[in-house]
């Protein structure tokens, strides 16, 4: 009787400290999607600042210092605010829903929802976001036209290779931040994978 009474006790103890564990590892989980969730927060609002005084610059540089008169011209700038627009509103539309995933959550659920999320993002940084570069170079081009009625041709040149230039940067920043996003991505769905085997 005794021997089954420690056995039990001693089979309890190892229980309690398996579970114990188990949990310690889904805190550890839940506090990592937090702070990626956090960085990505943080990453958003970023890019709606920066996009933000972007447009307010173009509109204000069309408006004040070089407002333009061709058709051509002015639906080239329609192209160039209205593509950082779309861009705009989907930060904010991802901003809103970052603040939908629930960390109260139980942290399978909290998870799903982040994994759901960054799928969201990984949409967005292929053929829209291309498609919105697209849609600006070709706004920005589209004002050339115009601009060689009033620049020599080496300085319409000059602010067609500036364009090019100027561009790369942004470009290769963004194109980091979009890797950080995708990885991630992969990192949370391998916490899930880890957290599903420890329910099991």
């Amino acid at each position: 009787m005794n021997n089954e009474f420690e056995t039990l006790q001693n089979q309890w103890k190892k229980d309690k400290g398996n579970i114990e564990s188990t949990s310690n590892d889904a805190e550890e989980i839940f506090s990592s999607i937090k702070k990626k969730k956090s960085w990505s927060t943080r990453f958003h609002y970023g890019n709606i600042l920066v996009l933000s005084t972007v447009l307010i610059g173009i509109i204000a540089f069309f408006y004040f210092v070089a407002p333009v008169q061709e058709l051509l011209s002015r639906v080239g700038v329609g192209l160039m605010v209205g593509g950082l627009l779309i861009r705009i509103i989907i930060e904010v539309i991802s901003v809103s829903k970052a603040k939908k995933i629930n960390m109260v959550n139980d942290a399978l659920q909290t998870t799903n929802d982040t994994i759901t999320f960054y799928n969201f993002r990984k949409t967005i940084h292929g053929p829209l976001t291309i498609g919105i570069i697209g849609l600006y170079t070709i706004g920005f081009y589209m004002i050339t036209p115009e601009f060689s009625l009033y620049f020599e041709t080496w300085k319409l040149i000059l602010i067609d290779v500036s364009y090019i230039i100027g561009g790369i940067i942004p470009f290769l920043a963004v194109r980091k931040n979009i890797k950080k996003e995708i990885k991630i991505l992969l990192e949370i769905i391998q916490l899930k994978k880890k957290m599903t085997e420890e329910v099991v």
